[in-house]
């Protein structure tokens, strides 16, 4: 029995997504919520993907059943990838989990095939007859390609929904956010060459179906389990904030003396330590130098300073910048590196927060200095 190049990358996408989905769910502490998910629908991708590199080595009847039914992962990836990261970049209490509905084309798709294989001579040749089963498999893989498509806008919604919650929270969230963009990006690939696939089948277009071919289409799988998970491998535990709003009356959370205390330790890191100067600083890991919580912390700042975090830290960084070039020390290095000393990790947010200090930009406050 000879192997090709497409055995040897199924193969090998069978065992790395074997060894993930095991790997996942022994971490601790790693966004294990939504790792479990994560572990699953890696799970489901090795079944899949196996249960293809058998159907392409073996000739037998029972294959061809098990590959039938495989096939109704089309129908579970996208609920399961909208669940992690949804888990992800939110906490909810109870933790989020998909109702019966999401599973339901799946069920059915399981309910038909197996009324298939179960029939009788006579209800199988009245269903070729009426070309049941063609048409069944065809709007089978229809709805599995809008399922994953509708499920992929959703989690995109998600992602610019966290980018919104999360500016105003964490100061630095480049991490998290490639992270994500990167999961993400697979799915949308991932999608774009199945419903070209499909367009190309359909509209029976050589020059697409040449290119995005069965084949090509299954190489993708373990492709997209090599990038999820070893992103998720190495992704830390990520601080999470909460999808909606908490309903409850917050100018009551801190008692005025814990105020003044966290005041005392907050000033004396901001000043003393200048600790705005990390860049890579979260209102998580200052509430842990605070030794108090994140939503004491975001407390503080939103009802005390009128701030958001982002805001507060970045104006210190602003007044850094500003104290540095009181003292002329842009003519001796260049602004932006003067800007990255005080804390910023790229010029983007560091234009756009000098401008909301200043309301001017960099290069504005600069000639306005020589005029005066």
């Amino acid at each position: 029995m000879s192997f090709t190049l497409l055995d040897v990358i199924l193969f090998l996408g069978v065992s790395q997504g074997f060894f993930l989905a095991i790997t996942l769910r022994l971490i601790e502490n790693r966004n294990k919520v939504a790792n479990d998910v994560l572990s699953i629908a890696i799970g489901i991708a090795v079944i899949m993907l196996f249960g293809r590199v058998v159907a392409f080595r073996i000739q037998a009847p029972w294959v061809y059943y098990v590959a039938g039914l495989v096939d109704v992962t089309i129908f579970l990836f996208g609920p399961l990838i909208y669940c992690y990261i949804r888990r992800l970049i939110f906490k909810e209490k109870p933790t989020f989990k998909l109702s019966f509905w999401h599973y339901l084309p799946a069920i059915i798709h399981i309910i038909i095939t197996l009324g298939i294989y179960v029939a009788s001579e006579e209800i199988m040749a009245f269903l070729k007859e009426i070309r049941f089963i063609a048409y069944f498999w065809f709007f089978a893989e229809m709805g599995g390609l809008l399922s994953f498509l509708c499920y992929t806008i959703a989690s995109f919604k998600l992602f610019k929904k966290h980018k919104k919650v999360m500016e105003h929270q964490v100061s630095y969230v480049l991490v998290i956010r490639r992270y994500v963009g990167w999961v993400l990006g697979a799915v949308a690939l991932f999608t774009v060459l199945w419903l070209a696939s499909f367009l190309g089948m359909v509209f029976k277009l050589s020059s697409i179906s040449t290119v995005l071919n069965y084949a090509v289409m299954w190489v993708s799988i373990p492709l997209f389990i090599y990038i999820v998970g070893y992103y998720s491998l190495r992704q830390p535990e990520i601080f999470r904030m909460p999808l909606q709003p908490k309903n409850k009356d917050e100018k009551a959370r801190l008692k005025p003396d814990e105020i003044q205390q966290l005041q005392k330790r907050l000033k004396f890191f901001i000043q003393e330590e200048a600790i705005y100067k990390t860049s890579d600083l979260s209102l998580k890991t200052l509430a842990e130098k605070l030794n108090t919580s994140p939503n004491n912390l975001s407390w503080l700042l939103n009802q005390i300073y009128q701030k958001s975090f982002y805001d507060y830290i970045n104006t210190h960084r602003v007044q850094d910048v500003l104290e540095s070039i009181d003292r002329e020390l842009h003519l001796k290095q260049t602004l932006l590196a003067i800007a990255f000393d005080a804390g910023f990790n790229s010029k983007s947010t560091f234009n756009k927060a000098f401008k909301h200090v200043t309301s001017q930009t960099p290069s504005e406050y600069i000639k306005s200095r020589k005029v005066a």
